[in-house]
């Protein structure tokens, strides 16, 4: 799609909304607008339908052929949610006995019944959303689907993950804590200690982001982004040598992710093992290169080593990377 078929779309959307501001209580001109506006919502419906198809790919193609592409997102939700979400099909024909008696409580499964189609829209557009990184976004199209199907959990789920994204904490356990009432699937019990784990670790309740991240390896131990977060906790925790043990655990799964590198080399450092530290710093550095407080943690690690013209480097860069980061921000708020 080129930018100009966006530009039109949202001309056209501001075109609808000064005529709404004019036409009053005429039924047939409002008639008209409403007509209008469900066509460029159709019309936008069908552009995130394709990037969703597109994102599916992308990664499809990454797993089979091995390859990682720059400024990567985090693990999708799309494939996590898919491994919780049973077919119609299967749905209809392999229905358990433990199904039926939530059903017989007025307990949905996870699955979005196809004859809502306003829901399923909305509940696609929030994932897109989550993928974005769009939370105030995603949290309005999750809230729009549980207003039309309260029972169905999945809904909740993601506007749990959504509201722990957006640092809206009691929200998020209102929403996690629901679904984990009312299911013991493993791995959505892993989506849910994870995000709660990410609560408590906003608040620095360290300890006990600790034990809801335990949960989620125990529950789920393919889920790596719980070993980065163990080893973030760990480390916060003053527990070095668990810090090390948890990256490491997942370093293969994250050849690119230089907060990986950074955390592991500070903790290095902090065992003493200045080798390895500045082996995962330098690696840090090098993947990310814009970042200053990454060149001020190495200028530190040389100055320890005594390469003085090194760690000299290393703090102008720093400095010279704040003064630009400053810069930005200063022009941004004026």
């Amino acid at each position: 799609m080129k930018e100009s078929e966006f530009t039109k779309i949202i001309a056209d959307l501001e075109r609808v909304e000064n005529e709404l501001k004019t036409v009053g209580n005429n039924k047939e001109k409002r008639q008209k607008c409403y007509d209008r506006l469900l066509e460029l919502r159709k019309r936008m419906d069908r552009y995130v339908e394709y990037w969703l198809l597109f994102e599916e790919k992308i990664n499809d193609l990454q797993e089979r052929y091995d390859f990682f592409l720059p400024d990567e997102l985090p693990e999708s939700f799309l494939h996590a949610f898919d491994n919780i979400m049973p077919s119609k099909e299967d749905y209809e024909e392999q229905l358990t006995s433990e199904e039926i008696g939530r059903e017989k409580r007025g307990v949905k499964p996870l699955l979005l019944q196809a004859d809502n189609e306003a829901c399923i829209r909305s509940f696609r557009r929030g994932l897109g959303f989550l993928e974005l990184a769009m939370m105030d976004e995603a949290i309005q199209e999750f809230k729009a689907v549980i207003s039309q199907e309260p029972d169905l959990m999945l809904p909740h789920l993601c506007l749990g993950v959504a509201y722990a994204e957006r640092g809206m904490g009691d929200e998020a356990m209102r929403e996690l804590r629901l679904v984990q009432a009312l299911t013991d699937d493993p791995q959505t019990g892993a989506i849910i200690h994870n995000a709660m784990g990410n609560i408590y670790a906003d608040r620095e309740e360290y300890q006990l982001a600790l034990e809801e991240f335990k949960k989620v390896v125990e529950l789920d131990p393919e889920f790596s982004v719980a070993y980065f977060n163990l080893g973030a906790v760990y480390y916060n925790l003053k527990q070095y040598q668990n810090s090390v043990a948890a990256f490491e655990a997942v370093k293969d799964k994250f050849p690119r992710d230089w907060e990986l590198y950074f955390y592991l080399g500070k903790a290095f450092k902090k065992l003493g093992n200045e080798e390895q530290a500045l082996v995962n710093l330098l690696k840090s550095s090098h993947l990310a290169h814009q970042e200053p407080f990454v060149a001020f943690e190495l200028g530190l690690l040389y100055d320890k080593l005594g390469e003085t013209r090194k760690a000299l480097e290393c703090y102008y860069r720093a400095r010279r990377l704040y003064q630009e980061l400053e810069g930005r921000e200063m022009s941004v708020d004026n």
